[in-house]
């Protein structure tokens, strides 16, 4: 896609712009058109794990009826959507784990899904919430 002849780059989107799409306020209209528009493919908008760890939380502050289940349901539809760019198979993976796992923090679930992606351990001292995510959870801690 281009904008006065030039390629035009794909963007960031943040996390209120989906909070406001879920509300009614001054930029509710607005948010939902774009999304439309990153769901179609018509807009590319890169989503980091750090706008999904804020939805996490987020989302069921402005939209009280939404469960863990129901945040992960959108979350794992927004990530599915032609327009989202970004590591889909280890953001899918991180939703599903922090969806499974009561108590385990998105960002737990995220490293989870990120190291075993990558083969790699998770240094952490939330052994108990990381080993039953089967990631390597080295206790202790290496020293040298």
């Amino acid at each position: 896609m281009t904008t006065n002849g030039r390629p035009r780059r794909e963007g960031f989107v943040d996390t209120n712009v989906f909070v406001h799409a879920q509300t009614h306020d001054q930029h509710s209209e607005e948010c939902r058109h774009f999304l439309a528009a990153v769901e179609r493919g018509d807009i590319q908008a890169v989503l980091e794990p750090i706008v999904l760890h804020e939805l996490s939380y987020s989302l069921p502050r402005y939209v009280k009826q939404m469960t863990r289940e129901d945040i992960a349901t959108y979350l794992e539809v927004v990530i599915g959507w032609p327009g989202i760019i970004g590591d889909k198979d280890t953001m899918i993976d991180a939703v599903q784990r922090w969806r499974d796992t009561p108590g385990l923090a998105f960002t737990d679930a995220f490293l989870a899904a990120h190291a075993a992606a990558e083969e790699r351990p998770v240094y952490t001292k939330n052994v108990r919430e990381l080993r039953g995510q089967i990631v390597g959870v080295p206790e202790p801690l290496p020293s040298g």
